[in-house]
């Protein structure tokens, strides 16, 4: 073998070893903040005391980003609690991306696998029914494969028919999920799909979103992301200007529902989505926490984090207190709730 070609397959064995030691020195510093705290009772029908008529886009609702990615890879797991367990912490919303593999419908992130479809709608349903005053919001948004979409929208009427917000079909989707209340919704699950197709036009119950950058005057949700932004910037820098920046496009945007992506994501796939929520997970705390005094409050709706816990989800849930949307006779109990976990 030639000098030079030993020189660069040592070059490179170093820069591989060094990846590895760097992604296992992260994984173990990430480890710590494993939260494994079990949820209260009450958070599994926090919506039972918010008030009727509270319209949906105002009631804050914790989200769980690629919501079905527990027991992936470090490189491609936001979750490590599976959906029955995020919806007993709380969470209302769920982030779903859906490859088919061997016939099967699976949830992907990146290269990797995890919860199958089936096993994620069985949750909730089985929720819903136990919890027939709470509303779950399932965004379906990405397919890995052409045999994905269709196996999924069998498998959503096979568990979840009879179960979902239905629109009217002279109602535009923005104004009609603009003017829902949570008295509309209780017991249901509104269903969010990616795209506009075949699907979305011949169902009363797919509901269309925008694209991450807001781009498109259709959907009813609004759900920005700038990759740079969420790659990239360090926890400080990411509240500063990405969170802003955010909401006032929202404001900016026709309106609907609104999906404040809160997470940070490792855009070099060797840290791994836990380690950067390590680095920003008290600081994004910190900063619901804030927008109860915020002038922004009002735009506040969905706010969407990796590794979803009682702690965080309650940070999230506090913003309901501070909009005074909770039920007079259960203002205590819901206070209770929350601090139960705040820290």
């Amino acid at each position: 073998m030639k000098k030079g070609a030993r020189i660069a397959i040592a070059v490179i064995s170093v820069f591989l070893t060094a990846i590895v030691i760097a992604a296992c020195v992260c994984a173990s510093i990430a480890g710590r903040i494993n939260d494994d705290a079990l949820p209260s009772p009450e958070l599994s029908s926090w919506q039972s005391m918010i008030k009727d008529d509270t319209l949906l886009k105002k009631v804050v609702m914790p989200g769980a980003h690629d919501a079905g990615t527990a027991g992936m890879a470090w490189f491609s797991e936001t979750q490590d609690r599976d959906i029955g367990e995020q919806l007993a912490c709380g969470t209302r919303y769920f982030d779903l991306r859906v490859k088919e593999k061997k016939g099967e419908c699976r949830i992907y992130h990146g290269p990797a696998y995890s919860l199958y479809l089936k096993d994620i709608l069985c949750d909730v349903r089985d929720f819903l029914n136990a919890n027939p005053t709470e509303c779950v919001i399932l965004d379906v948004h990405k397919f890995g494969n052409a045999g994905a979409k269709p196996r999924t929208v069998e498998l959503l009427d096979e568990y979840l028919g009879g179960m979902f917000v239905t629109k009217p079909a002279d109602v535009s989707e923005l104004d009609f999920v603009g003017a829902l209340t949570l008295g509309d919704v209780r017991g249901k699950c509104l269903l969010i799909w990616g795209d506009n197709d075949e699907y979305a036009a011949q169902g009363n119950h797919y509901f269309l979103r925008n694209d991450d950058h807001g781009d498109v005057e259709t959907g009813c949700l609004q759900s920005f992301y700038e990759r740079s932004w969420n790659w990239y910037y360090s926890s400080e820098k990411y509240i500063k200007k990405a969170i802003p920046a955010y909401i006032n496009k929202y404001k900016q945007s026709i309106g609907g529902l609104f999906v404040l992506q809160a997470q940070l994501t490792d855009g070099c796939l060797v840290i791994g989505p836990r380690y950067r929520e390590g680095c920003h997970e008290s600081n994004m705390n910190a900063c619901v926490l804030a927008m109860g005094e915020s002038e922004d409050l009002d735009c506040i709706n969905i706010v969407m984090r990796d590794f979803i816990c009682p702690e965080k989800n309650c940070c999230t849930l506090k913003l309901n207190l501070d909009k005074h949307i909770v039920k007079d006779g259960c203002a205590a109990a819901y206070e209770a709730m929350v601090e139960e976990f705040l820290r």
